[in-house]
């Protein structure tokens, strides 16, 4: 070492000036007191061991206190300390010249970025000049280029991308994709991020086969309040030859401790919106979409109610439009607890109940009609509940009122009042005993119940069926009192179901093995009530309904349910299926679907490693009625380590003669985002199991996540 105390100091061979985190290494450092800059040359490293970042060089020169300066050939790294991890994302990169533009500012010309694993980085983000801001965590580039395995692959002159999981404005990632009917289909989202607790994101769209579409969402969230407006446009749509919109808005807000309200409205220009804009199926299956808005309160003291207005905008051509309510108010209380173990259950509801087609004939010989609705059901219960044991005897008494504008049927009534007392009584036990097969130690249990039902018979054809329908059958619709939902048609009731259920545990660890139930219902009295489309009750047994499910190893589930008719001997309904999932990845499904006279398909989903980094998806479900795939799926991902690929073909039946093709393609890298359009949401409905590789934040190129 040498110099001048208080001018200049120069030090030669492993130097080092350490100023609080700051650390400077080189062959040959000199540090200028007068002006506070440190220079070196040979090897030069500068540190912060503070904030993780670290730089390295031939030569370079910095002003310590303002954090200017700069490094020739460059190659860095960023890698946050623990406490702020969860804020900046690690990386780094090279270049031809970095520059220190004060306290976390960093400037690099012909620079690199990337957060793959170094020396020999799969992709890296590559530009003439790159800034790195780590106080608000973003990155700017400037004639940049994105490169995969040394091939650009992405271009623009300019780009900005996140440094960390916090929201910022930007162009998102472009989506692409191809359907049979939009053909190829691109979408160019830009995010704002307004505030931290709203944003708005503008989305264009073109399909090469309909035109440019415009779409946009703003999301708001407050202590009070939160909700999402949406909104599509597409004008002069090539293929229907007219313009096309949707548009949706859902809010939530507490206007006091007691009131709140919400809203949830939807609209579409035509039926045929979803199937020809969507390549979703479960977007292409919607029937209706709801229009409601609703007012609630509640009291402390345990009363409660709402205000509701509903209606529905019907998009499928084969399904009828449901009755408005316009309104219904609902009043409750919670459950009074009463001397000796009693409790008293309170509520009701008044609506008026709409139709645009009221006074003509609608389904069933039924006329569509206007009408109003009070209904009031009181109950009282003795719920006793142990730890082997269960009884609750309950009495209910449902009052309705119908006020109808003409007659619902011929020679019906306009004025229906219907005053109908419904007892029941749940009992159960639960059984346990020590069991020795197979070599293990198990307990074993048998849990029987039995749920009767009286209900007198009231008549109620001529009663419109405003939001009626038969509930589908099953094992809860057979420990519920009412054979429909809702309270157009109130069954008669003279029945008793029986079910038992028996499980195997492992005693050691209380993994529960195996479940097998059975149940069936036997009516004293045939059920006189039906509804319009019903056929007669001819047997006083239902059907026997089984349902078990078996883990046969930790790797392999079977489960099924059953249906049958001891009468025709038949099989009205089996649905089985058996999993087998070894690991991460690797799942396989096996499904079998029977409805008689209706449904017979069978389906088998996958996703297994084909080869080192390749994974392959699939799903097949085949009708066996109608001899053809319903729907199709093939899907390829690759592991790259640093970045994953996936590919996906679908193809599914839009009606009987018609389908939709689409192709999803999504490149994802690992602390950047993604580009194409993701085919996960599909692979995780279509694969129960399926396992996503390399899960990333959903942070995107050009911009940010949009999740608030």
């Amino acid at each position: 070492m040498r110099g001048e105390r208080g001018v200049a100091v120069e030090a030669i061979g492993n130097a080092e000036i350490i100023r609080d985190s700051l650390r400077i290494r080189g062959d040959r450092l000199r540090f200028d007191e007068l002006t506070d800059e440190a220079s070196g040359e040979g090897r030069v490293v500068i540190q912060d061991t503070a904030k993780g970042f670290q730089v390295e060089g031939p030569r370079g020169r910095l002003y310590v206190t303002a954090k200017e300066g700069e490094i020739e050939q460059p190659v860095y790294r960023y890698d946050p300390p623990e406490h702020v991890k969860d804020q900046s994302r690690a990386g780094h990169g090279q270049g031809q010249k970095l520059f220190f533009e004060g306290e976390n500012q960093y400037r690099l010309l012909r620079g690199t970025w990337t957060s793959c694993p170094a020396p020999d980085p799969a992709w890296y983000v590559k530009a003439d000049e790159l800034k790195l801001d780590y106080d608000r965590n973003q990155g700017q580039a400037r004639n940049m280029s994105l490169v995969l395995h040394g091939v650009p692959i992405l271009a623009a002159p300019y780009a900005e991308f996140p440094l960390s999981k916090e929201r910022k404005s930007g162009f998102l990632t472009p989506t692409a994709g191809m359907s049979t009917q939009s053909g190829f289909d691109v979408a160019v989202p830009y995010y704002f991020n307004l505030a931290p607790n709203y944003d708005a994101t503008l989305t264009t769209r073109l399909m090469a086969k309909r035109g440019v579409q415009l779409g946009g969402e703003y999301r708001y969230l407050t202590p009070s309040y939160q909700g999402q407006l949406r909104g599509e446009f597409l004008p002069s749509d090539r293929q229907a030859d007219r313009n096309r919109a949707l548009g949706s808005l859902q809010h939530q807000q507490s206007i006091s401790p007691s009131w709140s309200y919400s809203l949830d409205l939807n609209a579409v220009s035509d039926k045929n919106y979803f199937r020809d804009l969507s390549s979703r199926i479960e977007l292409s299956s919607i029937s209706h979409l709801v229009r409601k808005g609703r007012l609630n309160y509640y009291n402390p003291a345990g009363w409660g109610g709402s205000l509701l207005m509903q209606e529905y905008q019907t998009v499928d051509r084969d399904v009828t439009e449901p009755y408005r309510r316009l309104p219904q108010l609902t009043l409750w209380h919670r459950p009074i607890d009463l001397p000796g173990g009693l409790q008293l259950d309170l509520g009701g509801h008044y609506t008026e109940f709409r139709h645009d087609q009221a006074g003509s004939p609608g389904l069933y010989g039924m006329n569509w009609v206007d009408g109003s609705r009070f209904v009031l059901a009181p109950s009282l219960s003795l719920p006793i509940y142990r730890s082997w044991w269960h009884f609750e005897p309950r009495v209910q008494w449902h009052y309705s009122r119908y006020d109808l504008d003409q007659a619902a049927i011929e020679q019906g009534r306009t004025q229906i009042t219907r005053s109908i007392p419904i007892t029941s009584l749940d009992m159960g036990l639960a059984f346990e005993r020590d069991a020795a097969f197979f070599g293990r130690d198990w307990l074993q249990t048998l849990e029987p119940r039995l749920f009767y039902v009286n209900t007198p018979y009231r008549r109620q054809s001529d009663i419109p069926l405003f939001d009626s329908s038969r509930f589908g059958y099953g094992f809860a619709q057979i420990f519920y009192p009412n054979r429909y939902v809702g309270d157009d048609r109130i069954s008669d009731a003279d029945q008793i179901t029986f079910a038992v259920t028996s499980r195997l545990l492992e005693s050691e660890t209380g993994w529960e093995r195996l479940r097998v139930t059975l149940g069936q219902r036997y009516y004293f009295e045939t059920p006189r009530v039906l509804m319009p489309y019903e056929s007669p009750i001819l047997d006083r047994r239902t059907d026997v309904l089984g349902e078990a499910d078996v883990h046969l190893t930790r790797q392999m589930q079977f489960k099924t349910f059953w249906q049958y008719n001891p009468n025709e001997n038949q099989t009205q309904r089996l649905n089985t299926g058996v999993r087998y999932q070894p690991g991460f990845a690797r799942v396989l499904n096996l499904d079998y679907r029977y409805t008689r006279d209706l449904l017979e398909d069978v389906g088998i989903g996958v996703q297994w490693p084909l080869a080192k980094r390749w994974v392959g998806v699939a799903r097949m479900s085949r009708s066996l009625l109608e001899e053809r795939l319903t729907e199709a799926i093939v899907g390829l991902e690759y592991d790259g380590g640093c970045w994953v690929l996936r590919t996906a073909f679908h193809r599914y039946a839009l009606s009987a003669d018609d389908e939709n093709t689409a192709f999803f393609v999504q490149l994802e890298l690992n602390g950047l985002g993604s580009l194409g359009s993701s085919p996960e949401t599909l692979l995780r409905r279509s694969v129960p199991g399926y396992g996503k590789i390399q899960p990333t934040a959903t942070s995107t190129m050009l911009g940010t996540e949009g999740g608030m």
